[in-house]
């Protein structure tokens, strides 16, 4: 892949605020912090692009028994968030359970791959 291929083109940004799981965002600081040059929103957006690469395969996200969330303000490209909220409409699931399901996807597809962490 090219590096300018990396790089995603200025779109407007919303800011939503959610509930995320303790133990995600534990993990989306530290590879935030030691794997990669990102921010824990942009890292977001990355997993929910992800997750709308394969939309028609949505699994239902459980919430671990109980796992304490975070409350996060969160900067979504507007595209990613309206396709969010045209999803959460569609199969009824909450918007922060598809985030959440999202992050939770990334790290069982890349970890271990991409990166690791060692908390």
């Amino acid at each position: 892949m090219e590096p300018i291929k990396r790089l995603y083109k200025k779109d407007k940004t919303i800011t939503r605020s959610l509930h995320i799981d303790e133990d995600l965002y534990t993990k989306l600081l530290y590879i935030c912090s030691n794997e990669f040059d990102a921010s824990p929103s942009k890292l977001i957006n990355i997993c929910v692009e992800t997750l709308l690469q394969h939309k028609n395969d949505i699994k239902y996200y459980k919430k671990p028994y109980k796992m304490y969330s975070t409350y996060r303000s969160i900067l979504f490209r507007k595209e990613f968030y309206d396709e969010l909220i045209k999803l959460r409409d569609e199969t009824g699931i909450s918007f922060s359970r598809l985030v959440n399901g999202s992050i939770k996807e990334f790290f069982d597809k890349y970890e271990g791959k991409y990166f690791k962490i060692k908390l």
